[in-house]
């Protein structure tokens, strides 16, 4: 069914932004939308080709993109609290990595500003 060569075919795209091919003489499958007219399949499959070029979906990449939001906020934040800001807008960005790669990761500080001790969990023998 999607092999056929002589057939024509519907580019479809889901809300994940998924991309897919779909045999024009069917009805389209719930959740999925037809982009442009019916066409060859080598046609429809270049453009999928051209525009599908991030496959992760949708949800995936928003969730990415928003952790690495959050991410730069928490580090903006614990730069604050080590670095004046006058002396942090100066530095360089070599600098300013040098200065988060020294930090030790595995210190995490309460609201107190104690440190909390990280669960080491089930000792391995």
């Amino acid at each position: 069914m999607f092999d056929d060569e002589n057939a024509e075919y519907l580019v479809v795209v889901n809300g994940e932004e998924q991309y897919s091919i779909w045999p024009a003489t069917r009805d389209l499958p719930g959740g999925w939308t037809a982009v442009g007219a019916p066409r060859p399949r080598k046609e429809c499959l270049d453009h999928i080709e051209s525009v599908w070029t991030d496959m992760r979906p949708k949800s995936v990449r928003e969730a990415l993109e928003n952790a690495g939001s959050l991410i730069a906020q928490g580090s903006r934040m614990v730069l604050s609290q080590l670095v004046d800001a006058d002396e942090l807008k100066a530095m360089s960005p070599e600098e300013l990595r040098n200065m988060l790669a020294s930090l030790d990761d595995d210190v995490i500080y309460g609201e107190d500003g104690n440190v909390i001790e990280p669960n080491p969990g089930p000792e391995v023998a």
